[in-house]
């Protein structure tokens, strides 16, 4: 007899990977990190500690990876937590005050709350992703609150109402709206619409109150009955790259930019959905005269003809993982004619190559290889090393004037990149 098992769901997995590491004087208290910056960085709250607050992170990603129960997390973290020397009350000093305080660091039900908001905070960004790559057959989205005992009474105004996906209600009320809430949106079409004789509800009155971050002194407006600090939508800050794709295209005009930004977020929702990298090519006109996807068996790999690539045009490409473009794609850059190539990832780190006339690019990069040959064995060591190597190659490149390159790095590739600052330096300088 068969068994059958839920899938891992790739898009969860994906936001809760892309998360950086909050700086440890902004891990004492839950308003410390706040708002949007839980979506960019991991923290818990008085995980003063790295090793303390990675050993909580990758229970948490073994939990979302593996479908564990909150009794099978607690019951393999906390003994770790207690023979770490983070469990109980204990004395701890705040680094923004100076002053001691006795604080609950580990305990059962701390660990209850630990999983129950990454876990549906994961799940709902991920759902976020799916709706995104899915609205244009499903328009709509209901909130739904479940019937439960513990329901919030606030919640319910807002049970049953349907609001157009790309409503700016949804970046301030997408669910989970508080510790513990259980709402959630389902998706609907025009026809289910028709049938049910509904239309989009109008814009609500979010009764919006103010309320002080005793921490900094901020005051926000926080929709009535939404929990401070949940009043926004995680999946929609993972996805947002439109600043930062700013930054990185200064060459570009704003209906280009704005073109190829389009393509860009598509590949990033496909790649999220699919699991495999793919890649799309415009030619000097901005039309498409390629769309390839990698396959099942080989999902790093795209194949394509490079004499099918037009000159002067553009190559949009998804990575399966943060890393840099490789080898590779700035050969594929140098041998096909095109101007440029951009490679988005699945935690949003933009990597972009404008090819400049100067010289063959084959010929640089076998340059570099030979002149950073004693660094490879910090290389091989480090887990990173593959596309560190092919990150400061870049850099190398622009620096003896080969190519334009930019990037806009995501929380975790920034403190990557910041771990590694001396390595790269060292590389690209040619010193050991």
């Amino acid at each position: 007899m068969f068994r059958l098992e839920a899938l891992p769901h790739r898009e969860a997995i994906e936001y809760f990977e892309s998360k950086g590491y909050a700086p440890a004087d902004q891990r004492f208290d839950w308003r410390d990190t706040w708002r949007e910056e839980h979506a960019r960085d991991w923290v818990v709250a008085k995980a003063m500690r790295d090793d303390v607050s990675r050993e909580i992170r990758q229970a948490m990603a073994q939990a979302l990876k593996e479908g564990r129960t909150l009794a099978q997390f607690q019951a393999e973290l906390a003994p770790k937590l207690q023979e770490m020397g983070w469990w109980g009350r204990r004395q701890m000093q705040d680094p923004q005050t100076g002053e001691f305080a006795e604080v609950q660091l580990g305990s059962m039900r701390r660990l209850r709350v630990i999983f129950n908001t990454n876990m549906r905070t994961a799940h709902a960004a991920g759902r976020w992703a799916a709706i995104q790559r899915t609205k244009t057959a499903f328009p709509y989205l209901e909130y739904v609150q479940i019937d439960r005992p513990s329901k919030r009474p606030d919640h319910a105004r807002f049970d049953g109402k349907i609001w157009a996906v790309d409503d700016p209600v949804w970046l301030r009320l997408y669910p989970p709206n508080g510790w513990f809430c259980g709402c959630h949106v389902l998706q609907r079409t025009e026809g289910w619409m028709r049938r049910n004789n509904r239309t989009a509800d109008p814009a609500p009155d979010l009764e919006e109150e103010p309320w002080t971050n005793k921490r900094t002194g901020e005051v926000f407006q926080v929709p009535k009955g939404v929990f401070p600090g949940f009043d926004t939508n995680p999946g929609a800050t993972w996805l947002d790259i439109r600043a930062r794709w700013r930054e990185v295209t200064p060459d570009l005009t704003d209906a280009e930019r704005a073109d190829q930004l389009g393509i860009l977020e598509g590949l990033r929702l496909e790649r999220l959905a699919r699991g495999v990298e793919s890649l799309v090519i415009l030619d000097r006109s901005g039309a498409k005269v390629l769309h390839k996807l990698a396959s099942a068996e080989k999902p790093a790999e795209v194949h394509f003809p490079r004499w099918e690539i037009p000159a002067g045009s553009t190559i949009l490409h998804s990575h399966i993982t943060d890393s840099a473009l490789s080898t590779q794609d700035l050969l594929e850059l140098g041998e096909s004619g095109a101007r440029s190539i951009t490679a988005i990832t699945p935690g949003g780190a933009i990597w972009r190559a404008i090819r400049l006339p100067t010289g063959s690019l084959r010929l640089r990069v076998g340059e570099f290889a030979r002149r950073v040959w004693e660094f490879f064995p910090q290389l091989k060591d480090n887990p990173d090393g593959q596309w560190l190597y092919s990150h400061a190659l870049a850099r190398w490149l622009e620096k003896e004037g080969v190519i334009a390159y930019h990037l806009s790095p995501s929380a975790r590739v920034r403190q990557i990149l910041e771990r590694n600052a001396a390595l790269l330096e060292s590389m690209v300088d040619g010193r050991p």
